[in-house]
């Protein structure tokens, strides 16, 4: 690449909440990418009343005293204070819909109509995701479904997950979830006494999770006479927290079942180091995700640091023959908990030093540079 192309990342949510820390770690790994393969990239975002465009030789703030004034800001005041003709491409995280970013869209596209706009929508159909949400979601929602019909006469390019080849009657590029290798520390295997397993759920908890499979299973492993222990561990907040916390307290689980909230830094390492596994998303089955469409950053995240993990779903970034995950069934099923225990035993005796070659297997597969290369031999077509 010659010429240094320039592109504007833009997304809307707000990286003040620390619910929303994995998705800005997953954003600036992302703009980290693009700009090793040689974009120039700025990141325009929000943390609670500040609006922040942030780049390799840019750092602009512009502070909002109000939700209003600040939904003016992102949905095309800042045009005012950049010049969207010194970008070649905006890429858009996807957020429900509204008018005012048709609009923000019309005037960009109006204001330099040669513009690449490529908009990524990690999860389709994500409707499913906010059935049994709060009514002020599903509004949401439903003004998001009479809008995307309009994408199509902005938007180049729909980036996805997913196996479609058009959304919204746009051609997509198809990737995975990848990760920001340096970003994760691998860890020492945690000591293992035979007597107690601890099971890691790390997540901005989610129905789709299915860690109440867990608990469900656990309730059935401490019905019945047994000499080991499991432990669950859940990280972070969540809509799903006060109903797990309910079960928990029902099946009697409080000396088993721990909740931690969100941590991160040196706090983070220290639960990894006392884990044995993770636990990935066991309940997609409930938002009608497909067979095959799921990429978890979590998955990756564990691969990362070599803590091996539970998932409930085929995820195409790990083949058949990867020994370090278990695929339970994509169903309600209690998880048994028995199984989790044979299977960590049997991985620590045929595969003792898991946690580097899970680490390997990441650096060689999992990277966001390497996941992002078709969406920028796309850009530059």
């Amino acid at each position: 690449m010659n010429k240094k192309h320039k592109l504007l990342f833009f997304t809307k949510m707000d990286f003040g909440v620390a619910a929303n820390g994995g998705i800005k770690k997953k954003v600036f790994a992302q703009a980290r990418a693009f700009r090793g393969h040689g974009f120039e990239v700025d990141v325009l975002s929000f943390s609670h009343q500040i609006v922040q465009i942030e780049g390799q030789n840019t750092s602009l703030t512009f502070p909002h005293s109000s939700s209003w004034s600040r939904l003016r800001f992102l949905f095309g005041g800042f045009l005012s204070v950049i010049d969207i003709k010194e970008y070649d491409y905006l890429y858009v995280r996807h957020f429900l819909t509204n008018p005012l970013f048709l609009w923000l869209l019309y005037r960009v596209k109006k204001n330099h109509p040669s513009i690449k706009i490529f908009m990524e929508i990690p999860t389709f159909p994500y409707r499913f995701e906010f059935g049994k949400m709060p009514f002020a979601k599903r509004l949401e929602l439903w003004v998001d479904e009479r809008c995307t019909g309009y994408f199509k006469y902005y938007i180049e390019r729909i980036v996805t997950f997913s196996s479609k080849t058009h959304i919204f009657n746009i051609p997509t590029i198809r990737t995975d979830n990848g990760i920001d290798i340096e970003q994760f520390t691998l860890l020492n295997k945690a000591p293992y006494d035979g007597q107690t397993l601890h099971l890691l759920g790390l997540a901005n908890v989610q129905i789709w999770h299915g860690i109440d499979r867990f608990l469900e299973g656990m309730k059935v492993y401490y019905s019945k006479k047994t000499t080991q222990t499991v432990q669950l561990h859940v990280v972070g907040s969540g809509d799903e927290i006060p109903r797990l916390q309910t079960l928990t307290a029902k099946y009697g689980l409080q000396d088993a079942v721990f909740f931690h909230g969100f941590l991160s830094g040196t706090e983070l390492d220290a639960m990894f180091r006392r884990c044995h596994l993770g636990v990935g998303s066991c309940g997609m089955h409930r938002i009608n995700v497909a067979k095959g469409e799921t990429s978890a950053l979590k998955s990756r995240e564990y691969a990362a640091r070599g803590l091996p993990f539970v998932i409930g779903y085929e995820d195409r970034g790990f083949p058949e023959n990867y020994p370090y995950l278990l695929q339970i069934d994509a169903d309600e099923t209690p998880v048994d908990m028995h199984r989790l225990v044979h299977f960590y035993e049997d991985l620590q005796q045929k595969h003792p030093h898991y946690n580097l070659e899970m680490n390997q297997y990441a650096k060689d597969n999992l990277t966001w540079q390497a996941k992002l290369k078709n969406v920028v031999d796309a850009f530059l077509e």
